[in-house]
């Protein structure tokens, strides 16, 4: 016992200066006040913006990327030629404009010009809304040529298909005249391609036998 006297006599002294202070315990107040500021959080990585959908999707091998052609129905062809006729009755340039690539061309006799052009002449100098509401090319009367049909449509005598995208959707309008004046010719050809910014095709040519008179 006399070789813990010494130890017991440290510890009790230990004990009796603890009891002269309250215990710490870290609050609130034992922090400097700090002006709030709103939570953070990392932003997320943005998606990558990639082209538009079109009949051509790509595919990446390694580091190289492969254009991979996607047919579209040609049936989406046939809509949009029945979207024409109803812009142009209702003389419509800006129903009509979405419907047309932005180099879109009237070929008449093998004289080409601009499609917007054309049409806005015509509809400045033909009433086409003596028309309205009236069918002039029923769907199911409407022809369609794709990439695979182009003996047929030579055969046909109707401008072929250029290439595996392209559709050519010949109409020949039961409606073409306004009492006198002729608004449409005996047929008229439209070639077809896919639209770069939307699904879908769209006019990239019209090939009709007419003159404004």
């Amino acid at each position: 016992m006399r070789r813990w006297g010494p130890l017991l006599a440290v510890a009790s002294a230990l004990g009796c200066a603890a009891s002269e202070h309250e215990p710490h315990v870290a609050t609130s107040v034992s922090f400097p006040e700090l002006p709030r500021q709103p939570p953070s959080f990392a932003p997320e990585a943005a998606p990558s913006v990639g082209e538009p959908p079109s009949a051509l999707g790509s595919t990446v091998e390694g580091s190289t990327t492969t254009r991979v052609i996607v047919p579209l129905d040609p049936e989406a062809a046939r809509d949009v030629v029945s979207r024409f006729f109803v812009a142009v009755l209702l003389e419509s340039s800006r129903d009509l404009s979405p419907l047309l690539s932005a180099q879109a061309w009237v070929t008449t006799d093998g004289n080409r010009q601009p499609a917007a052009a054309a049409w806005r002449a015509r509809f400045a100098q033909l009433d086409y809304t003596s028309l309205s509401g009236r069918i002039v090319a029923a769907p199911q009367t409407l022809r369609t040529y794709t990439f695979s049909a182009v003996s047929r449509a030579k055969r046909d005598g109707v401008p072929p298909p250029l290439g595996p995208t392209e559709v050519v959707v010949v109409a020949r309008p039961g409606l073409s005249w306004a009492g006198k004046t002729r608004l449409f010719g005996e047929e008229l050809a439209f070639r077809l391609r896919p639209n770069p910014n939307v699904p879908g095709y769209e006019i990239a040519e019209i090939v009709e036998d007419f003159r404004l008179p």
